[in-house]
């Protein structure tokens, strides 16, 4: 194996761990187990896709919050960490969220712009929508979590690394 193709690999597997989400849009199964993938066999066409405009991406990480009473609103900010160029539009969001156990009555949701628009995500704790398209892609996310219900929690659900990963259509 050349030094180039182990990078890739060793990329691929930090990507595979941190979140995978495949073209088709559909939530993926997140796998310690690193997979390579094959190239297509020779002299088979890929399939024709639509022309796109010019396109650009975020990620950003954020620590979960850790819920310790049910009935409380959580929140996790995440901080867009590069310049988003103006009139750029989202055209996909993909998201990843954890907790060392979801409690009875957990909701979460991802919301766009100080909660203009909002997806639930309580039983997808990974996975991509097409919700906030054409929305502002300069504007933050966060993610809110709470537990519904009486009587005690129980122990804490601590809070892992949530990530949203979004990709915007460049204005032109």
């Amino acid at each position: 194996m050349t030094l180039a193709l182990a990078a890739t690999v060793s990329a691929q597997t930090r990507v595979d761990r941190t979140l995978s989400v495949p073209a088709t849009g559909a939530p993926a199964v997140v796998s310690p187990h690193a997979a390579v993938v094959a190239p297509p066999p020779q002299g088979t066409a890929s399939p024709p896709t639509a022309p796109r405009g010019p396109s650009g991406s975020y990620a950003a990480d954020a620590m979960g919050a850790t819920i310790v009473a049910k009935n409380a609103d959580y929140e996790t900010t995440f901080s867009i960490g590069t310049p988003v160029p103006p009139g750029a539009s989202i055209s996909n969001v993909s998201w990843k969220y954890g907790l060392s156990e979801k409690p009875v009555g957990f909701e979460a949701v991802l919301c766009w712009n100080n909660r203009q628009r909002c997806w639930n995500v309580t039983n997808n704790a990974s996975g991509s929508t097409g919700a906030f398209n054409g929305k502002d892609a300069a504007r933050p996310f966060t993610l809110h979590y709470r537990v519904r219900g009486g009587g005690q929690l129980g122990p804490p659900a601590r809070g892992e690394m949530n990530q949203v990963i979004v990709t915007y259509d460049l204005p032109g």
